[in-house]
């Protein structure tokens, strides 16, 4: 029997199905058949992928054209894609995500149940490819430009970091699956993995200076005359959502959430402007920018709402908002960014 078989027999046994019968030699057909109630038997075709995404798929449905068209067939992988998930189910494959998920439908059986996870599924990986700021500020790059297959030396120079840096981060992501043999970011599984690690530093402040008080500006770095060409403070959150487009209803004294660029601006800012006595009394939110893209790529709010202040880019917003596991995965399932954005979440 096949190291995939075996994984997938484990997984199965899990979930009650322990009645599985080998028939052959790995290179012989059917790789298994599953027993199933009323002694039902299922024929099962199994494929093996380190990575399957919907640009995987192609290939993976090819090959399968050979094989007896009474069996289900089945991928397992060390990562199967949310998106390429909803293709395998639409055309009646099942699969096994060595992180901890088994799909299968056949005649009289419906399983899709979490699975302890494999050694050789991919969550350690992820975790560790996001926990320091290379790795965030590599993520945060790839998911805005999605199309572009960016190179270690181009990512690098942008980001300023080495490239031994930034190819040992690149590494990781692929390891775990979030960035495929192209350099492109799969998604939205490195969406998701990032916004488990956005978790920005925010202190709620008592007061807060227009986006244009001179007297203020340059102590703390505003900038809002200049978004696009120079780093200062964005807005995010819901009311930088609700300029975007988002199906998000706020009232117009809502508080904002506002990026300052680093720790000295935020400390300053606590000190000239003072803390909040309670969240409810806030004035708006101060937020420490994760990376440094947050506070660089400003965009213009005015074509957005007439926003007074510079909005952040809409990753960073659909970042804030799902945040929120309830309203804001509600929000982000129905929002799509503006056109020459990409959506990917």
């Amino acid at each position: 029997m096949s190291e995939a078989a075996v994984e997938f027999r484990d997984a199965l046994k899990q979930v009650g199905l322990d009645t599985i019968r080998e028939i052959g030699e790995p290179d012989e057909r059917p790789d298994l058949v599953v027993v199933g109630p009323q002694g039902i038997r299922i024929p099962i075709e199994i494929q093996r992928r380190s990575l399957l995404t919907e640009r995987e798929l192609p290939s993976l449905l090819e090959r399968a054209k050979g094989t007896p068209s009474q069996a289900t067939h089945v991928v397992v992988a060390d990562r199967v894609t949310e998106r390429a998930r909803v293709e395998l189910r639409s055309r009646g494959w099942g699969w096994l995500d060595l992180r901890g998920h088994v799909h299968l439908e056949a005649p009289g059986v419906f399983i899709d149940a979490r699975v302890t996870p494999s050694a050789r599924g991919a969550t350690e990986s992820s975790k560790e490819s996001l926990a320091g700021r290379v790795g965030l500020e590599l993520a945060t790059l790839l998911l805005m430009r999605p199309d572009a297959a960016l190179g270690i030396r181009a990512s690098a120079a942008e980001l300023g970091r080495a490239p031994s840096s930034v190819s040992e981060e690149m590494s990781r992501l692929r390891g775990a699956g979030l960035v495929d043999q192209d350099r492109r970011p799969v998604v939205p599984d490195l969406f998701n993995a990032l916004a488990g690690r956005w978790r920005p530093d925010s202190v709620d402040v008592a007061a807060l200076p227009a986006p244009h008080e001179d007297l203020l500006d340059q102590a703390l770095r505003i900038a809002a005359a200049d978004p696009e060409d120079q780093p200062g403070w964005a807005l995010g959150g819901s009311l930088a959502a609700v300029a975007y487009g988002a199906p998000l209803h706020v009232s117009g004294a809502y508080p904002p959430d506002l990026y300052v660029p680093d720790t000295v601006t935020l400390r300053r800012a606590m000190q000239l402007l003072g803390t909040a006595r309670s969240h409810e009394d806030r004035a708006g939110t101060l937020r420490l920018a994760p990376v440094s893209a947050v506070c660089r790529g400003r965009v213009d709010g005015k074509p957005y709402g007439n926003s007074a202040w510079p909005l952040a880019h809409p990753l960073f917003v659909a970042l804030d908002l799902a945040a929120d596991p309830g309203r804001g995965a509600e929000v982000l399932a129905s929002w799509d960014p503006p056109e020459g954005w990409h959506r990917v979440w």
